[in-house]
This record gives C-alpha cells, sequence and structure tokens, in this order.
C-alpha cells in the first residue's frame, strides 16, 4: 500500500496552479532550437465547501483525486498549470512535453492513469466554473518508482491548438479518468513545479542590405555593366541553422516571366551572379529569402537593376581656353586652368575620369546624362604635357581615351646662392626672383630635408635669405624655393645646389715611433671657421674632446693598447654645434714585447737535451725596462731585474723534449707592463742507451735477461730502470759512465704479450734524463721460440 495523500491536501475539491516560467534558447545549426520553460510559483486550490472560492498559494503539494476526511466527507481534486506560449508566437512548433513528479500515492497497487487536458483558458478555475476540457494529452510516460519521479505527457497536440486558436497562454488540467476520479484509493498528490520542454524552430529573418555588384540598391534602379552582376543581401537566423537562399528575378515590365533560384551559402552573406539570366537595356527586379530545414523566411524589399551593357562608342571631346599646345606655353605651374569635357554626342555618357599623363586619378560628373563637365587642374611643372580622359556610363563602363596636349609657360622662381663654395656651418646668401606674369606674394623654401620655411617677397617681388649648411657629409645640398602667387597658389620648385667644404682638420704626428702601451702625441689643426674644440680617438677606442687654441690647434695624446697598423682620427666642432668630417692620419705602432733568445735552446728548434741547463736572454724593444717576469711551462716563474744594458737572463734545466715554454713580460720604469712573448722551444733526448742480450727475439717467463747500458746524459751519477709500472731500482754509473744490471721476466707475464723496460740517467746534480723505452715479446710455449 502506497503512502496516504497528506491530509492539509485532501480538503482540495479543486486545485489549480497557475504558472509563468523563464525561456531558455539553444540553438546549433542544421537542427531547431529547443527552448525549456520552467514553472513554479503560485497555484490555487478550491474546496467543495465553498464551491464559489479559489484560494490561493496555500502550503502542501497538490492532490489530484478523490480523498477522504476522517469525518467521512469525500472530495475530489483537480490540478491546472498554466504556461506562457509568447516564445511560440510566430515560430513553428515542433514537439512539447510536459513533466512533473509524484509526491504521494494512495495505494501503488493501482495502475497510474494521470491525465493532462488542455482546456480554455483560465486564470482562476473553480469547482462551479471548471474551464471546458478540449484536447488529452499522450501520456503519461512514467518510471517504475512510487511515487514516480517525473510523470512525462505529449503535449504537443495540445499546445499546438493553442496556438492555432491565437492564445497566449495554455491552461493544462492535470486530473483522473472518470472511472478512477472518485475512488479514494486511485488519490495522488504532484509537486507544483512543472515543467513545460517545447522543442520550435525559428524562421530566418527578412534579408536586408541588398546590393548589386556592391552597391546598394535604392530608389533608382543599380545599372549593371557587361561584366558580373552580383546580387547580395544581408541574411540572419535566430536559430543559426539556415544554408539556402532562394532568389526571385524578374524583368519589371514582364512579372509573369519570375524565376527563382537556390544556392547554398556559409555566414550570413549572401550572393548569386545573374549575369547570364539579364538582357540588355532592360529593368529587372529581384528579392530573396533564406531558407532552413523546415521553415521560409520572409522574402526582402524589392531591389531593381538596369542594365547597359554597351560602353561608350566615342571618346569624349576635351577643350581649354587657359591651357593649349602653343608656342612656349600659357599660365604657369602653380596657375589653375579651367579644362571642358563633352560626351562627343553620347547619350549615356554620366561622368568623366581624368588626370595627368594617362592616369584617371579623378572623376567628376556630367551636368547631365550625355552632357559636359568642366575641371580645374594645378599643373605642377612646366613644358608639354596632356591631360587623359574618359567617359563613363552608369555601368562604370569607360570610353576610349583622349589625350589633350598642352604646354605650361615656365614661371618657376630664379635663385642665385652666394658663395657657391665654403665650409659647413658657413652662411650663405640667397636671393629669390618672381618669374612669369603672376606676381610672388612670397617664397617657400627649404635646404635638403629641412622644412618648408615661407619668406614674404618685397615691393619688387624680389626676398633674400640666409640659409646655413649644417650637415657636412651633403657636399652639394639642394636649396628647393616655390613661388606663392597672389592666388594662393605656389608654383613648381627651381633648385640649386652649392659646395659645402666638409672642413676636416690637419693632423700631424709628434711621436715618431709609436710604441704599443706608449703615450703618442699628436698636432690637430683646425680648419673649420670657428672651431673651439677637437674630438679626436685612436682607432676604436672611446672618443675625447680637448679645446683648441686661438690658432685652432690642439695637442692630445693617445695610447695605443696594441701592436698594430691603426689610425688616429679626429675632427672639430664650432661652440655652435657645427661639426667637420673626420681626419686620420694611419701610422705602424711597434710592438712593447720583450725578445727572448737561448743559444742552448733555439725558438721552435731542438737544442740542449733533456737535464742540460740553458741560458734565457730577455731584451726589450722599447728603452726603459726596470725588470722582467717569467713563468716556464710545469717549471719555475718569477721576476729578473734589468741591467743596465735592459737586459736579464735566467738559467732552466729542462726536464722534459716538450711541450717547453717561457711566458715573458717587461715592466717599465712608469709601470706599464708589455705584451706578452710566449716563447717555445724543444730539448733532445738525454735517454741512456740500452742493449739487452736476449738470444732470440722472444723472451720466456723467468727468463734472465742482461742488459748494458751507454750514456748520453753528460756526467752520469746513476742509471735507474722499471719493469712497465713496477717498481725502480737505481744503478751506479762506473768511472766511463756505463753500467749493466739485470733482470727476470716475471712468472706471471701472459702469453703474446709485450713486456716494456724503462731505462734512465740521473746526472750528479741530480736531474734525470727522459726515458729508453725495450720491449720484449714474451713466449710462453716450452721448448720454442716465438717465428720469426
Amino acid at each position: 500500500m502506497g503512502s496516504k495523500v497528506r491530509a492539509a491536501a485532501v480538503c482540495a475539491a479543486v486545485s489549480a496552479l497557475v504558472a509563468t516560467g523563464a525561456t531558455v534558447l539553444t540553438a546549433a545549426p542544421a537542427a531547431a532550437s529547443t527552448i525549456t520553460e520552467s514553472t513554479a510559483g503560485s497555484w490555487a486550490y478550491i474546496d467543495s465547501a465553498a464551491p464559489g472560492t479559489s484560494f490561493t498559494n496555500p502550503a502542501g503539494d497538490l492532490p489530484v483525486g478523490a480523498h477522504t476526511y476522517a469525518n467521512g466527507v469525500s472530495h475530489v481534486s483537480k490540478a491546472y498549470v498554466t504556461f506562457d506560449l509568447s516564445a511560440l508566437r510566430g515560430n513553428r512548433l515542433e514537439r512539447a512535453g510536459v513533466s512533473v513528479d509524484e509526491t504521494a500515492v494512495a495505494d501503488c497497487s493501482t495502475p497510474r492513469a494521470t491525465q493532462l487536458w488542455l482546456t480554455e483558458p483560465a486564470k482562476k478555475p473553480t469547482w462551479n466554473s471548471q474551464p471546458a476540457e478540449l484536447v488529452q494529452a499522450g501520456g503519461p510516460i512514467i518510471d517504475t518508482s512510487c511515487p514516480a519521479r517525473g510523470v512525462f505527457w505529449n503535449a504537443t497536440a495540445a499546445l499546438q491548438s493553442a496556438l492555432d486558436a491565437g492564445q497566449k497562454t495554455a491552461t493544462l488540467a492535470i486530473r483522473l479518468p472518470d472511472d478512477q476520479q472518485n475512488d479514494p484509493k486511485f488519490g495522488r498528490a504532484y509537486n507544483p513545479h512543472a515543467t513545460l520542454s517545447i522543442t520550435y524552430n525559428r524562421a530566418p529573418s527578412k534579408p536586408a542590405q541588398l546590393t548589386v555588384n556592391t552597391h546598394a540598391c535604392g530608389t533608382k534602379p543599380v545599372v549593371a555593366g557587361a561584366g558580373s552582376t552580383t546580387l547580395g543581401a544581408a541574411v540572419t537566423d535566430p536559430d543559426g541553422d539556415f544554408g539556402t537562399a532562394e532568389w526571385a528575378l524578374w524583368p519589371v515590365d514582364h512579372p509573369e516571366q519570375r524565376v527563382t533560384i537556390q544556392n547554398s551559402f556559409t555566414g550570413d552573406g549572401v550572393s548569386l551572379d545573374v549575369q547570364g539570366r539579364l538582357a540588355d537595356a532592360t529593368t529587372y527586379a529581384w528579392q530573396v529569402r533564406a531558407l532552413d530545414r523546415t521553415d521560409a523566411g520572409p522574402w526582402s524589399a524589392v531591389c531593381k537593376l538596369t542594365t547597359d551593357f554597351v560602353r561608350p562608342d566615342k571618346a569624349p571631346v576635351v577643350t581649354s581656353a587657359d591651357y593649349y599646345d602653343v608656342g612656349l606655353g600659357t599660365g604657369g605651374t602653380g596657375i589653375p586652368g579651367s579644362f571642358t569635357f563633352t560626351a562627343n554626342g553620347v547619350a549615356d555618357v554620366v561622368g568623366y575620369y581624368y588626370g595627368l599623363f594617362d592616369t584617371p586619378g579623378s572623376y567628376v560628373p556630367a551636368t547631365r546624362k550625355g552632357g559636359p563637365a568642366t575641371v580645374t587642374v594645378v599643373p605642377q611643372q612646366s613644358g608639354p604635357q596632356y591631360l587623359s580622359v574618359w567617359s563613363v556610363d552608369a555601368a562604370g563602363a569607360r570610353s576610349d581615351r583622349t589625350d589633350y596636349r598642352f604646354w605650361v609657360a615656365s614661371n618657376e622662381p630664379g635663385v642665385t646662392c652666394t658663395p657657391w663654395d665654403a665650409y659647413v656651418g658657413e652662411a650663405r646668401q640667397c636671393t629669390f626672383t618672381p618669374n612669369g606674369p603672376s606676381p610672388a606674394a612670397a617664397y617657400v623654401y627649404h635646404l635638403g630635408q629641412d622644412d618648408d620655411r615661407t619668406v614674404p617677397a618685397g615691393p619688387d617681388g624680389t626676398a633674400t635669405v640666409t640659409v646655413v649648411p649644417t650637415d657636412y657629409q651633403q657636399p652639394y645640398p639642394e636649396l628647393t624655393v616655390r613661388a606663392k602667387l597672389a592666388n594662393g597658389y605656389v608654383t613648381g620648385p627651381s633648385t640649386t645646389s652649392f659646395s659645402v667644404e666638409a672642413g676636416e682638420p690637419e693632423i700631424t704626428p709628434l711621436t715618431a715611433n709609436p710604441v704599443q702601451g706608449r703615450p703618442a702625441q699628436f698636432r690637430v689643426h683646425a680648419t673649420l671657421p670657428g672651431a673651439a674644440s677637437v674630438t679626436y680617438r685612436w682607432q676604436d677606442q672611446e672618443w675625447a674632446t680637448a679645446p683648441v687654441d686661438e690658432n685652432g690647434d690642439a695637442t692630445v695624446t693617445v695610447t695605443p693598447a696594441t701592436a698594430s697598423w691603426g689610425a688616429f682620427i679626429a675632427h672639430n666642432t664650432t661652440a655652435a654645434g657645427i661639426r667637420s668630417a673626420d681626419a686620420w692620419v694611419n701610422l705602424d705602432v711597434a710592438s712593447n714585447q720583450p725578445a727572448v733568445t737561448s743559444a742552448e735552446y733555439p725558438a721552435n728548434d731542438a737544442g740542449g737535451a733533456v737535464g742540460t741547463p740553458g741560458t734565457f736572454v730577455f731584451s726589450s724593444p722599447v728603452a726603459g725596462a726596470v725588470s722582467y717576469s717569467y713563468e716556464f711551462d710545469g717549471g719555475p716563474s718569477g721576476m729578473v731585474s734589468a741591467g743596465s744594458s735592459g737586459t736579464a737572463s735566467v738559467v732552466f734545466t729542462p726536464t722534459r723534449r716538450y711541450p717547453n715554454s717561457v711566458r715573458v713580460t717587461t715592466t717599465f720604469a712608469d709601470g706599464v707592463v708589455s705584451a706578452a712573448t710566449v716563447y717555445t722551444f724543444t730539448a733532445k733526448s738525454a735517454a741512456p742507451t740500452v742493449t739487452c742480450d736476449t738470444g732470440a727475439d722472444s723472451v720466456r717467463p723467468g727468463q734472465h735477461i742482461q742488459c748494458s747500458v751507454q750514456p748520453l746524459q753528460a756526467n752520469p751519477a746513476s742509471y735507474g730502470y722499471a719493469i712497465g709500472s713496477g717498481a725502480e731500482t737505481a744503478v751506479p754509473a762506473s768511472a766511463d759512465g756505463t753500467a749493466s744490471f739485470g733482470f727476470e721476466v716475471p712468472a706471471d707475464q701472459p702469453n703474446a704479450a709485450y713486456l716494456t723496460l724503462r731505462t734512465w740517467s740521473v746526472n750528479a746534480a741530480g736531474v734525470r734524463s727522459d726515458e729508453t723505452t725495450t720491449l720484449f715479446y714474451v713466449w710462453t710455449v716450452p721448448g720454442s721460440a716465438r717465428a720469426v
């Protein structure tokens, strides 16, 4: 047995839910939009004890069917829910469903057959004034739970009926069938929050922004020429699911010849080329609408076009009373001239394109269709010229070109400047004079890349200005001048140039033989008038600045950091900031590196011997050496003072043949340290000569080997030897410097491997020579020797 309907709801004879919910729209291309309206809020019920009264917003759920009080009185309930249909007005309804949750069931063993009916509109239904039930919804569709969550009815036909009747809202009754309505065991209760889910399609909008060949449609037909004729429009769809445009096209005089064409498109812009469907000299009307998968949008407004496939067949005629081809010309640069274009008898000309020298850069409309046009042209250069003109019809088709030739008189101003040649920063006096019949009111001029300046003309029409060239890198700057005429126009330019001396200084080296790391002096003499300072540097060192004296001279000092062919560079600057060009002097800078010599060990050659001392002499090509710092590779380092001759020496005994080198620098009396010299040398071998008696070309483990040694090192005191990396053994030298020793081949020496004997000598001073290496091939097969 299911749960009982709560007592608070039993007294309801008729309950009504009147709700209006929010609308949520979801749309995707090629699919209709889904609109879900969720309803919740006010609902009302009536009691049989008060059949004419409607009770609003009671507490508790919504009872449906029969319920009995404890006193035995039965009440029958119906529920009503009202939905707002404004979202569907003008749109196509596709599907509709209503769902509501059960909250209580009198007896779960009874079948569930709750009905949903579309009724007449009812805001406050009562038991005595129940609205007529018109269309029953399909269902219910339920789950197997009890109470059921989400009882659902298909309300498509019911809502369509309400829309067809022009209703703005739909009232739906939730009730039990007649054979269950009065039996309390079938009684149920529902959550008052019912939901209406509807799926509908909104048709595309009315197209707008109609164009013909990108020209907007208006009250007059757009004229289309012999090229492509493309119709265009902007179309939108509330759901974004349209993709087909339908066009209608017909001659205005024959509407019965209306044809339609469809084409697909993407985006919001639609277009169609209809050139192949058009006849010449005909006015057409057209419309367009958009289609989605189920509905057609409204037709657009009507746009008209007129065809004109024939271009003007005669070139225009050009005349001018101001400019023509005669003598040395008329008018002048900056003097406007009037030019008149006529259509040469072509009736449909609407305007003219024109421009100097084949360039149709300007357009002027005709005064009337087939009529003339007059333009003003202001020549910017003198001499022979021509004006190119084309006539054009309403379709934009142009005629052949007419070239009107004329000669512009020269009226560019005269300009003279003195002096012609001067230094950078020196002023030039330049005079401007008028040329031609038109008086000059002023002159506009600029030097090089400077901005324009304006000077008024004097009573005689001339003007004089002072210009100062300030860029030494522009040896021949141009002065450009235009005359501003009394009519406000400006003539073409006149140009003149003059010579600018760069004013580079004269440089005299004062140090005859500059040396690396030592100061070198230079005298700089300014040739630039008004020079106040000299800026200088050696090669790529930092710039320095010094003043010049009243004669324009300055003595400056630089210190070359490296020994190489380099340049001293200098330029002068005036107090006004005018700079000269650079001057430079190239000099060879001698190295201050010390020289290293050794009689025993010549540079880059083998000399002496390992263990034999050698004397290394240091000298400087630059006077003033006080000491030398040295460092032998893998050997001693230190400092040795220079003698009165500026030289010094050290004795070094090499302990290896190579690599051997010494790095030497000179320190001078002023504390300057020279660049380093690296002196490399090789010592000859002093390793002894070793002779061993093996009796064969191979030896055996345990075999005794006797060896004798002859010295290469002077005054050997002893010899040393070792087997491989084993312990070293010393043997004293005899009176004649020789020695002998013997050893046994190790018993564990592997077969077919070499045994190494290392031998060296040590002199009386304890200096060890380099080693002699002797190899013995070990053969372990008993009773036999290794085959040769």
